[in-house]
């Protein structure tokens, strides 16, 4: 689609090519909260028996689990909502960036408007998340399209060369 036919500054992504890529980066374990904005991603992976998934109560949890199993030498991702996220900020903060460990969040920017700009969004769970990852050190790349796929594995990576958390931020439900 043209830039001046485009409609959206997201759309949503079928969840095969996201659990494409997902396999791609030699994932074990996914780790989530229950989260409506992915839960098609998540019903894919989840039917996934090369993938252990991991259903937990909250997102600081999520962030702990992480930590264990990259010690004891598995391949977690952890994919939850923007807002879980910010309920996570102490975990991440201590655990992620002052422990460096190594985590690729895939959040979920739920109730983006997508006809607007991240940076116009009246919603603040989204239009603040990356100005905070970005004062806590914290990477992030948006996925905003199916030709933004490849951020994962550029956050995948740079989280493990550089042992700390990166965040891909998913603009749109997944379908």
């Amino acid at each position: 689609m043209s830039s001046e036919t485009r409609a959206a500054y997201a759309e949503s992504i079928p969840a095969a090519k996201l659990h494409g890529a997902i396999a791609g980066l030699g994932v074990t374990h996914v780790l989530t909260v229950p989260d409506t904005h992915q839960k098609t991603l998540l019903a894919s992976l989840a039917a996934d028996p090369s993938m252990r998934m991991l259903t937990l109560s909250t997102e600081d949890e999520a962030i702990a689990v992480n930590a264990g199993l990259w010690i004891g030498g598995a391949e977690p991702i952890v994919v939850i909502q923007n807002v879980g996220l910010f309920a996570a900020m102490n975990a991440l903060r201590g655990i992620g960036v002052d422990m460096r460990v190594p985590a690729l969040l895939l959040v979920g920017q739920y109730g983006r408007d997508v006809a607007r700009p991240v940076e116009d969004d009246p919603a603040t769970g989204v239009r603040f998340m990356e100005p905070v990852l970005r004062a806590m050190g914290v990477a992030s790349y948006r996925l905003d399209f199916e030709s933004d796929i490849p951020v994962l594995e550029t956050a995948w990576r740079r989280s493990r060369e550089e042992r700390r958390p990166v965040a891909v931020l998913l603009g749109a439900p997944t379908v």
